[in-house]
């Protein structure tokens, strides 16, 4: 499985003969095979997960299908587009698609790909902001651990989770709650608005010991993985 980071919470997944796009909203892909068949994921409508750029794709890629959330109402190539809402399942071409509901907008996404399970959390993400009432922190709270209660039983090869540095001291709140509560192999920081050095921070927080070897350390647009 290889793996580059885009920009953002954008990432691509080439596994098998397959490519995955997660949450593209700017800049250039890589280059990829073109007789792989194409899924482009978007988890909501807000600007830094979905961008209409990603329709023109089709004259690139011959076999592309896309799969969006349905509060998102750009209406893409007929035939080609998917629309999903929370807490459902799909199977598209062999692949298995569950949505769980986003404490934000939207859905997140776990994809099985034949024997590998990835998950993309778009915007569902434990949001703690210091200027919001006590009420609604621990409303987001509930609605974050009730979802991430559902994957409990899965067994998760690579996860894109946000850890966004706006939180301040609650910026891991939401990751280590998804590491500690989930078996996952490999864990891959986004929404980090071009601070990178928000994963160093986690790297070295204490809090991150007990999984701190499975997640990926992102310095870069384009960096690349392997799997």
């Amino acid at each position: 499985m290889k793996i580059t980071y885009l920009n953002h919470s954008g990432y691509v997944l080439e596994i098998d003969d397959r490519i995955l796009v997660f949450d593209y909203y700017e800049g250039d892909l890589p280059k990829l095979p073109e007789t792989a068949g194409v899924y482009v994921f978007a988890s909501h409508v807000h600007y830094d997960h979905f961008n209409k750029q990603i329709f023109e794709w089709q004259s690139y890629f011959k076999d592309i299908h896309f799969i969006l959330s349905d509060d998102i109402e750009a209406e893409g190539p007929e035939g080609s587009c998917t629309y999903i809402g929370p807490c459902q399942e799909l199977t598209l071409d062999g692949m298995r698609i569950r949505t769980l509901r986003s404490t934000d907008e939207g859905v997140a996404f776990l994809v099985k790909v034949g024997e590998k399970t990835i998950y993309h959390g778009g915007d569902l993400n434990w949001w703690h902001w210091e200027e919001e009432s006590g009420v609604y922190n621990e409303m987001m709270r509930r609605r974050y651990q009730r979802e991430i209660e559902k994957l409990t039983k899965e067994s998760i090869d690579v996860a894109f989770l946000p850890l966004d540095p706006r939180q301040e001291e609650q910026y891991a709140w939401g990751f280590d709650y998804f590491m500690r509560h989930t078996q996952t192999g490999c864990a891959f920081p986004m929404h980090l608005w071009g601070k990178y050095e928000t994963c160093d921070r986690l790297l070295e927080d204490p809090v991150s010991e007990p999984y701190r070897e499975r997640v990926r350390r992102i310095t870069k647009i384009h960096q690349r993985f392997e799997i």
